[in-house]
């Protein structure tokens, strides 16, 4: 029987199109976005509140995955990277941590992600010591949820496909599609329906 999920979600939350009434103060978006997706990603060093959205996924007994993502020159450079969690840190167990990567990090980088979750996403396979899957063409290497990140524009017949080749990870997966707007996730998570998942 298949184990698969997924969550769909973005990458940030500037939708362009009619998602949020005219008269939503700023600070509510998180909350309503997270009302309709499961997921959402945005970069760590956003300039979205953090901690807001922080409690409010602590408070909230819906599930919601929030994926932080990073940059290969953030996650490469130690010394960075430390200051990057220190402000997050409190919060690790709230989030996956995501990098796409073209090489195996040094084990003083991984050293420094020891506790948190995370996924790596890569053209090639990557020697670490992490569940490690490959699907629709990307290798990942994660320690709890697999993060599939496209920004591929697709029409129904290729979200088909896209989402029956990444069912093959037969786990829960979070599905960033990163620049669709609502109609496209909406789509998605249709179509995911549909097929079981």
């Amino acid at each position: 029987m298949s184990e698969t999920e997924f969550l769909i979600g973005r990458s940030g939350l500037n939708l362009q199109d009619d998602f949020y009434p005219d008269d939503l103060p700023e600070e509510w978006r998180f909350d309503y976005y997270s009302t309709l997706f499961k997921t959402l990603s945005l970069s760590i060093d956003t300039d979205e509140d953090l901690d807001q959205i922080f409690e409010e996924i602590e408070d909230t007994e819906e599930e919601f995955e929030l994926v932080l993502s990073i940059k290969q020159a953030q996650l490469t450079d130690t010394q960075q990277l430390a200051t990057l969690l220190s402000e997050v840190a409190d919060y690790q167990q709230y989030f996956t941590l995501f990098c796409e990567l073209d090489q195996t990090p040094k084990p003083e980088v991984m050293a420094l992600l020891k506790n948190y979750q995370i996924c790596f996403q890569s053209t090639k396979a990557l020697a670490l010591d992490l569940t490690a899957a490959v699907v629709v063409g990307k290798h990942l290497s994660f320690n709890q949820y697999p993060v599939l990140y496209s920004s591929e524009v697709w029409d129904e017949k290729q979200m088909r496909a896209y989402l029956e080749e990444a069912s093959s990870l037969n786990t829960k997966t979070l599905l960033i599609c990163k620049f669709a707007e609502s109609e496209a996730l909406n789509k998605v998570r249709i179509i995911a329906e549909l097929l079981g998942f």
